[in-house]
């Protein structure tokens, strides 16, 4: 498409649900996807770990955090999580987890250390903007500071989680006690102005209207205008909820992020949530990247997806190449 999409063309490009249009849709997007990426799609050998699944929120959809004191939660120590990087050995590490008194800032700046001094080349990405934003009141030191010691002691970028969508009434009725939109881009246009990248998302299938999606997408869109600093966006299909969503409906939400995203250079298909088979198909509906081999998932799991909790290099290659991509294992930094 030659022309950026506006608020009033989205709209009107995205309202309309028939197959029909939602495939001419596809269409587009895989044209900008094409000539942005070629047939090169690209993953990386990652870990995600979790330290602790305890966690002071309470959100409605959310299947992996339990309360202080419920059954059912746990937590890792450093010397457990070492272990796993070493035992991997990944080119990119992703830490999420609960708030939890029991891994406040102070305990995860050290942890960060620790990776950074065992695992010198290690991409690091850490901590979403809703951890940032305990941290930053647990500590009482500012956000900037919060994150200039994080970036000292070894932090390479931060994820996107923690954003949901951008709607006051849904976050009214499912998660009043996590932060808020302004409070999210807030951090990470903090993070950006540090030299942090950062990658953004949204957690699509609660209920929400196509213009509550666009009013998400455009506000990233906003930010990335003005800072830049997001690497990637990921959206993120809801698990375990009333309405089970179609392949056709995550496609649809693939190729709606690629056409208003056009100044985020990657979308993820992100296979723990998709699925593989979908995954595969979204290649041509506008994602370049699907991710990593991630090992020791738990949130998505936990929420109850059903695919597999690891994905071994060669097999990611073999289903990129059977959707008839190139496959390109790449670093944090995508190179």
């Amino acid at each position: 498409m030659s022309e950026r999409i506006n608020w009033d063309a989205a709209v009107a490009l995205f309202k309309d649900e028939a197959t029909e249009a939602r495939m001419h849709i596809g269409k587009l997007a895989d044209q900008v996807r094409e000539a942005q990426h070629g047939r090169r799609t690209t993953f990386v050998h990652n870990l995600q770990i979790n330290p602790s699944n305890i966690c002071v929120r309470d959100c409605d959809f959310c299947g992996f955090a339990v309360l202080p004191g419920q059954v059912g939660g746990y937590s890792l120590d450093e010397e457990s999580i070492l272990q796993n990087i070493a035992r991997a050995e990944p080119s990119e590490v992703h830490i999420v987890g609960g708030l939890n008194q029991e891994w406040g800032f102070n305990r995860s700046l050290q942890l960060i250390k620790h990776i950074r001094a065992a695992f010198p080349k290690l991409y690091i990405k850490a901590f979403t903007a809703v951890e940032i934003d305990w941290f930053n009141h647990q500590s009482k030191i500012s956000l900037i500071e919060v994150l200039e010691k994080l970036k000292n002691a070894g932090l390479d970028c931060l994820p996107g989680g923690g954003a949901e969508i951008f709607s006051e009434r849904i976050r009214d009725k499912l998660f009043p006690r996590k932060i808020n939109a302004d409070r999210w881009l807030e951090i990470h246009e903090a993070a950006h102005r540090l030299n942090i990248p950062s990658n953004a998302t949204l957690l699509y299938g609660l209920n929400e209207t196509i213009e509550e999606r666009l009013n998400h997408l455009f506000r990233l869109r906003k930010l990335q205008d003005k800072t830049g600093g997001f690497v990637a966006f990921i959206p993120l299909a809801l698990q375990g909820g009333k309405e089970r969503l179609s392949p056709l409906d995550n496609l649809s939400v693939i190729a709606m992020s690629r056409l208003i995203l056009d100044n985020i250079p990657h979308i993820k298909a992100y296979w723990p949530m998709l699925g593989l088979s979908t995954a595969a198909v979204a290649l041509s509906w506008g994602a370049d990247d699907l991710d990593g081999t991630l090992g020791l998932e738990k949130v998505a799991h936990a929420s109850g997806a059903d695919s597999p909790e690891a994905m071994a290099i060669n097999e990611m290659t073999r289903l990129i190449q059977e959707a008839g991509y190139e496959p390109h294992e790449r670093n944090g930094r995508y190179s």
